[in-house]
C-alpha cells in the first residue's frame, strides 16, 4: 500500500489529520487497536483495516531487520520471534519478554505501536506540526487555559522552516500562571488543605510559600481535579464511581524537575468537608 493512498485513507477519516489534535487522535486510535474488548470511537476507523495499520509502522525509512519482524507479524501475529536470526531476537527481545508478562499478542502490538509513533513523530517534524496544544479546564467554576504537550508527540525545537520554535520554553512560560491558578482556586471559600505528596504516598501539611519555592524549579506543571461517590463493598473497604462536583474532593498540581521525567513534585489540595471520605469518620 503507497504512503498516497495511507493518507487518502485516513484525510477520508478526518480532513485535520496534519495538525496537532489530527496526528495525536491518530496515535490514540493506534493505543485503542491493542485491546480487542475496546470501547473506543475511532477518530480514523480505516485503521481498523489490519494493512492501513501495517503500513504505517512500515513508512519512512525502514531497515532490513525491521522488514523482516513485520513480515514474520504478518506470516505468524503469535510466533514471530521464535526463530528469527540472532540479530533479529536481540532486537525482539524486550517485546517477547512483555508479551511473555501480559500475552502472546502483547509484545507484538507493542513493537507494531512503537514503529508506527516513530513514523508519526518523524512526519511530524518534517511538517512542523506542534506537539503543544491548549488545554481547557474549568475548576471551582474557574476558567483557565494553558498549553499541554500531547503525551504521543514530540516537542519541536524548531518549525518546518527550520526557525527556533522551543517548545520546551513555552511549557516552562506556563508554569508560574499554572501554579498561580492552583493556589487561587484552593484558596477560595471553603479554602483546601494544602499537602505536599512525598515519595511513600504519605501527604504532608505544607504551605503557599513551599509551593510557590517550588514551582520556581519546575520545567512544567499540570494540574486536575477529583470527586468521587463512595460506597462500602465490605468491611474495611470502599469503592468510589467518578462524580463530578462543583467544589472537588481534591485538587493536584503536578510539578516535572526535569525534562526526562525523572524528577517530580506533587501537590494536593482537599476539601475541608472530610465527610469527602467515608473511611476517615471515625465510628
Amino acid at each position: 500500500m503507497s504512503k498516497l493512498s495511507i493518507f487518502e485513507a485516513l484525510l477520508q477519516d478526518n480532513a485535520e489529520l496534519f495538525t496537532t489534535q489530527g496526528l495525536s487522535s491518530l496515535l490514540e486510535d493506534c493505543i485503542w487497536l491493542g485491546y480487542p474488548k475496546r470501547r473506543h470511537i475511532f477518530t480514523y476507523p480505516s485503521l481498523l483495516d489490519r494493512s492501513i495499520y501495517l503500513a504505517l509502522a512500515d513508512l519512512g525509512n525502514s531497515n532490513a531487520e525491521d522488514e523482516e519482524i513485520i513480515r514474520r507479524i504478518l506470516a505468524d501475529p503469535k510466533g514471530w520471534c521464535l526463530d528469527a536470526s540472532e540479530t533479529v531476537q536481540e532486537g525482539a527481545q524486550f517485546y517477547d519478554s512483555m508479551g511473555k508478562m501480559f500475552g502472546t499478542n502483547f509484545g507484538t502490538n507493542l513493537f507494531l505501536y512503537h514503529r508506527v509513533r516513530d513514523n508519526i513523530q518523524e512526519l511530524q517534524k518534517r511538517l512542523g506540526v506542534s506537539g503543544v496544544s491548549p488545554r481547557n479546564i474549568s475548576i471551582r467554576d474557574r476558567l483557565f487555559t494553558y498549553p499541554a504537550p500531547e503525551d504521543q508527540l514530540m516537542l519541536l525545537e524548531c518549525d518546518a522552516c527550520g526557525n527556533v520554535k522551543d517548545e520546551r520554553a513555552t511549557l516552562q512560560n506556563a508554569v508560574p500562571e499554572i501554579v498561580k491558578y492552583f493556589l487561587e482556586i484552593v484558596q477560595m471559600s471553603p479554602i483546601y488543605n494544602l499537602f505536599f505528596v512525598d515519595e511513600d504516598e504519605k501527604k504532608i501539611p505544607t504551605s503557599v510559600a513551599i509551593v510557590e519555592d517550588a514551582a520556581a524549579r519546575a520545567v512544567k506543571a499540570e494540574i486536575y481535579s477529583e470527586s468521587y461517590n463512595w460506597k462500602p463493598t465490605n468491611t474495611n473497604c470502599w469503592e468510589g464511581k467518578p462524580a463530578p462536583q462543583l467544589h472537588p474532593d481534591e485538587i493536584h498540581l503536578i510539578l516535572h524537575l526535569d525534562w526526562d521525567e525523572n524528577k517530580f513534585m506533587f501537590f494536593d489540595a482537599h476539601h475541608p468537608d472530610i465527610n469527602r471520605w467515608p473511611w476517615l469518620i471515625e465510628n
